[in-house]
């Protein structure tokens, strides 16, 4: 977008008073960094204390593993008759040297659309969807380090959101049914996921966006940053913080038996013991690969970050895979989050081709029309 068509829907005053903001902000920005900049070295020296600080050298040199990335995305079309459901997640293949063998060439997907009626349980079961896409394609991932974009916790969290907005419907929607009837397989990919119980591959999980404040609560650091702000100003490049437990603020544990219908009680029960113990397991490390690179979260079992040698493999992929300036991420997961992000606006050209293809075979002509509009006003302007 250009820079003069990023103001033009906004009156003239509310723009001049944005950025008059400038100044104001900018001033808190530089007095946060100044604070942080100067008990940089002796927050170090906690780190150090507590044994927490560490080096790429101190871990057994890693062979390069292969990696791939795993991400997710969702759109609910409001239209006036029906919502649009439209789930899905992609796994794409890491870099790899030339000698080594590819995997997966092409990326990977799995896709869930649907029509459905109007019903606030629709954005949770589409979530749902979306999680349970993510983990079946990071389950059947053969790479040695599969990079999830977010928590591992996330998915199950997305589970029981949707369980419990559908505990309340009497007659659950065809689309609700189909999630029912996949959880206890998916289930049970989520705990392989969440246990890494196949030596040597290892499932991690890279939250972009994060308030978490394990490391600076264990700590005693009394300051406002977050965990992955914080490390990004303490850490050197190739340094990385050793394990420490998960503290989850919401926990999942309040996922329920009880949530799921008899016929699939007996089926995921096993599968949830397993997921709720791993949880209680998880580790999380933050590294900080090269000098362009922000630390990164990685959430891990404790089967892989207590591992030496599986830890080095991790940190050895997630220093292979963001040589770029460019890149935030690991590669996969920035080109996996790049191509899965369309899919919202895809699903407006579904929505047309759907009319279009239904006025063909309908002879009333405004019916087809005025059910398959977006329920709300859109812009006149080319999208």
């Amino acid at each position: 977008m250009s820079q003069t068509r990023i103001f033009v829907d906004l009156p003239a005053a509310l723009v001049e008073e944005l950025l008059g903001r400038t100044p104001e902000l900018s001033r808190s920005v530089i007095e946060q960094l100044t604070s942080q900049r100067t008990e940089r070295e002796r927050w170090r020296d906690v780190l150090a204390r507590e044994r927490l600080l560490g080096t790429l050298a101190d871990l057994p040199a890693a062979p390069t593993p292969t990696t791939c990335g795993v991400d997710g995305s969702v759109a609910v079309e409001r239209l006036l008759a029906h919502d649009l459901l439209v789930a899905g997640a992609l796994a794409i293949e890491g870099l790899t040297p030339p000698s080594e063998k590819r995997f997966w060439p092409e990326p990977r997907h799995l896709l869930w659309v649907e029509l459905v009626p109007h019903d606030d349980a629709n954005d949770a079961l589409a979530r749902a969807l979306m999680a349970a896409s993510e983990v079946e394609l990071a389950a059947r991932a053969p790479h040695d380090v599969v990079f999830l974009d977010g928590s591992l916790t996330t998915p199950l969290i997305a589970f029981d959101q949707a369980l419990r907005a559908l505990a309340t419907r009497e007659l659950p929607s065809p689309a609700a049914r189909v999630f029912l009837e996949a959880l206890p397989e998916r289930l049970d990919d989520l705990a392989r996921v969440l246990c890494s119980a196949d030596p040597p591959r290892c499932w991690v999980g890279v939250p972009k966006y994060t308030a978490r404040r394990d490391l600076a609560i264990r700590l005693g650091l009394n300051q406002e940053f977050d965990d992955r702000a914080l490390l990004t100003i303490l850490l050197a490049p190739g340094e990385f913080t050793w394990p420490i437990p998960v503290t989850t603020g919401r926990r999942p544990h309040a996922f329920g038996l009880d949530l799921l219908p008899d016929t699939l009680r007996l089926r995921a029960s096993s599968s949830i013991e397993r997921v709720l113990r791993a949880v209680d397991r998880l580790r999380v490390v933050y590294v900080r690969s090269h000098p362009w690179l922000p630390a990164l979260r990685l959430e891990l079992h404790e089967s892989v970050a207590l591992d030496s040698s599986r830890l080095a493999s991790v940190l050895q992929a997630v220093h292979d895979q963001s040589a770029s300036g460019k890149l935030r991420e690991p590669f996969p997961l920035y080109l996996a989050d790049r191509m899965v992000r369309s899919l919202r606006r895809a699903t407006r050209a579904l929505r047309h081709a759907v009319r279009e293809a239904a006025a063909r075979g309908y002879p009333v002509l405004d019916d087809v029309f005025l059910a398959l509009e977006c329920y709300r006003s859109e812009s006149l302007s080319s999208p």
